[in-house]
């Protein structure tokens, strides 16, 4: 799980940093005579990125308390922990990573027609 995380967050800052900022409002800009080699970064791409972040290191360290917690519920009482286990609990982590960026991408859709 904890390297599903670090690699939804290589994936993601990814894409922020494929996307360019969207302005509809400004006319095109002409074309350069000296051509730039240094461009500045976007704040938003900036933010995005340690939003990212932010959460991937947030969900590390809340899975590596749960898996603690788990293991040791486990060792000191397997019948509890065995009867507490359903099919359900294991296919959270599944829907949660698969329906999230799901939802996001039909929200996005909805939003840019």
């Amino acid at each position: 799980m904890k390297t599903l995380l670090i690699l939804l967050l290589a994936l993601m800052t990814g894409f922020v940093s494929a996307m360019p900022a969207r302005r509809p409002y400004r006319k095109p800009l002409k074309p350069a005579r000296v051509v730039e080699t240094n461009r500045p970064v976007s704040w938003k791409a900036v933010a995005a990125a340690g939003a990212a972040a932010t959460g991937v290191v947030a969900a590390y360290k809340i899975g590596s308390g749960v898996e603690d917690g788990l293991s040791t519920t486990a060792k000191e009482a397997p019948v509890a922990f065995l009867s507490s286990i359903t099919l359900s609990s294991l296919f959270i982590p599944l829907i949660t990573v698969v329906g999230i960026p799901v939802v996001g991408y039909l929200i996005w859709q909805k939003l840019s027609n």
